[in-house]
């Protein structure tokens, strides 16, 4: 009654079967997670396509409307304030703004 328990080859094959099931298990996440990348890799790139001909059509049009010696400046640049007009680097006690 106890060989079946304590038979090496039962052992080993229960073991073998448990390695099997596992092996399967992994396998079945792995082609799933590669579904899934596969999928992210094919938006990313259907992504950059698109944003690419918006780049390419964007320039285009500004090349045609617009001169490159008149482009401007994305941001203007901020006057620094004078010495006079500078704050204090902390707040008197009591003083709030």
């Amino acid at each position: 009654m106890f060989k079946r328990f304590y038979d090496p080859a039962t052992i080993y094959a229960r073991r073998a079967r448990s390695c099997l099931d596992e092996a399967r298990m992994a396998a079945l996440e792995h082609e799933n997670a590669a579904e899934h990348h596969m999928a992210l890799a094919k938006m990313y790139r259907h992504r950059a396509a698109r944003l690419e001909a918006e780049l390419a059509g964007d320039e285009q049009a500004r090349m045609v409307s617009q001169p490159a010696a008149s482009l401007q400046r994305i941001a203007t640049l901020k006057k620094h304030k004078e010495a006079s007009q500078a704050q204090p680097p902390y707040l008197a006690q009591g003083a709030a703004s």
